[in-house]
């Protein structure tokens, strides 16, 4: 039974974090042969964070109250198959309204698997979960660093017709949906539950005493996320447009050695915060990711993308460990809620939009400069952060 819900989660994790960086390969896309501005395609990110920001949390309490969670799960990833599905056919009939429909859609899938397979998981595998967490975190890492290259090797092998590799990825994203329907429900029993939760004073406590550490982490994960969503909604553009890069494998291969690096950064950064410290380690992985980006954007070099994928896909297991040393333990949910939610996903609306509106004045480059000073911002703002009490080890994947 543990071993199907780690594979049913894996494989939907694979999907999940691939299909979101399906997106910005094919934004470029869409302003290379359909002409449409780096201004609409910034909207396009920030619906895309937008939908998934309000749908998570209904969704998250759907699944607690019905207790469905492989089921909704597997909900999640069907409609992923048919928003890139839908995705397809709307570029092809180059139809705007019809592109932002799918985008939507898209942002409404992905709010789906990263609340419910993580409750899966912790409520399969209980205290043990931390090495489950570190395969399944693996498997998304993978998705995420091979679907930029296997997106372009679509596009080549059907001849430049998009519509054809998001019918592809859909139809695999489609069938991959389909074990979480079959999968046994964990249920949760009631003596499991909290005390506390029953009698309503789960958050009463991190409120009294800690809320001002999570508002300062909630503003350094929106100002963390204005800078990479930004620049991620935008690299395959940026690489394309202003650094000589043509719309075809190579550029699908440059994003996925840059991507891959966070396979290996999440576990090292997570044993180094084990030994140093979750604060100072995440401090200097905001940072990294800001100095790789400048010495980029200066100095085109695959090292400082690769430097940038390693200190900025490898943070979120800390930062969201970091919250957890600050609260207790049953105000942890509501407290990743504000980071999380308000934070990270905050500054995913915000980051595209910014650059698109910047790029459309300016140009692509400038662009990336303004969020990369915001992200500046946040590396400074961690210094505000209190030194946080040692409790249990960050999971080494994400």
């Amino acid at each position: 039974m543990k071993s199907n819900t780690l594979l049913t989660t894996s494989i939907s994790h694979f999907i999940n974090d691939g299909s979101t960086w399906y997106l910005p390969i094919t934004f470029t896309f869409l302003i290379e042969f359909l002409g449409i501005s780096k201004l609409m395609i910034g909207i396009l990110g920030g619906i895309f964070f937008g939908i998934s920001a309000l749908a998570s949390p209904l969704i998250t309490r759907l699944a607690d109250r019905t207790q469905r969670y492989s089921f909704m799960m597997g909900i999640g990833i069907l409609v992923w198959g048919v928003s890139l599905i839908a995705f397809g056919l709307s570029i092809e009939a180059d139809s705007l309204i019809a592109i932002i429909g799918s985008v939507a859609l898209a942002g409404f899938s992905s709010a789906f698997y990263h609340p419910l397979g993580a409750a899966m998981l912790s409520l399969e595998y209980k205290g043990s979960a931390g090495t489950a967490l570190g395969i399944n975190g693996s498997m998304g890492s993978l998705g995420r660093s091979l679907y930029p290259t296997i997106s372009l090797v679509l596009f080549d092998l059907f001849y430049k017709n998009i519509m054809l590799s998001s019918l592809v990825l859909g139809v695999v994203a489609i069938v991959a949906s389909l074990p979480a329907f079959f999968l046994k429900e964990v249920k949760i029993k009631e003596e499991e539950e909290d005390p506390k939760e029953k009698n309503g004073q789960s958050n009463k406590g991190m409120l009294r005493g800690t809320m001002i550490v999570v508002i300062v982490l909630t503003v350094i994960a929106l100002l963390r996320s204005v800078f990479t969503q930004g620049i991620s909604q935008f690299l395959p553009t940026l690489l394309v447009y202003n650094y000589g890069y043509s719309y075809n494998v190579s550029l699908g291969e440059t994003i996925s050695i840059a991507l891959a690096a966070a396979v290996v950064g999440q576990p090292l950064l997570g044993i180094l915060s084990d030994k140093i410290g979750r604060r100072t380690i995440f401090g200097i992985s905001t940072a990294g990711a800001v100095v790789s980006m400048l010495l980029f954007l200066s100095f085109p070099n695959l090292v400082y993308l690769v430097v940038f994928g390693f200190f900025t896909f490898s943070a979120f297991p800390l930062m969201l460990s970091l919250v957890g040393d600050f609260v207790p333990r049953n105000s942890a949910g509501f407290a990743n809620s504000l980071v999380w939610g308000l934070g990270v996903t905050g500054g995913g609306v915000i980051g595209p939009i910014v650059m698109g509106i910047v790029s459309q004045i300016t140009n692509l480059v400038f662009a990336s400069y303004v969020v990369t000073i915001v992200g500046l911002l946040s590396a400074v703002l961690v210094l505000a952060i209190p030194k946080p009490p040692k409790r249990s080890k960050v999971p080494l994947f994400g």
